[in-house]
């Protein structure tokens, strides 16, 4: 195991970590939330949510839940990348 196969694990964690938090983040101010399905639908629903927020301070911590799955996600795709090309 070389260091993308550990690059790959993490941001498939770190992607997982980000849909739960907006999950439990859109539970708590009361949407309804399945724990399995429609992670594209909360995706949109996150996003009005930060929006809509009035607390700046959750507004900042909301929007670093997003910054970081978009982090998460961009690892998904470059990591591979890097594993396919022979890097």
């Amino acid at each position: 195991m070389n260091w993308l196969h550990i690059g790959l694990i993490g941001a498939i964690v770190f992607t997982l970590h980000g849909l739960q938090q907006i999950k439990m983040a859109l539970k708590a101010k009361g949407h309804r939330v399945s724990m399995m399905t429609d992670w594209v639908t909360d995706y949109r629903r996150f996003k009005q949510l930060i929006l809509q927020e009035s607390d700046p301070a959750a507004q900042h911590q909301y929007q670093r839940v997003l910054n970081g799955l978009h982090l998460a996600l961009a690892g998904l795709v470059v990591i591979p990348l890097l594993m396919i090309l022979g890097k």
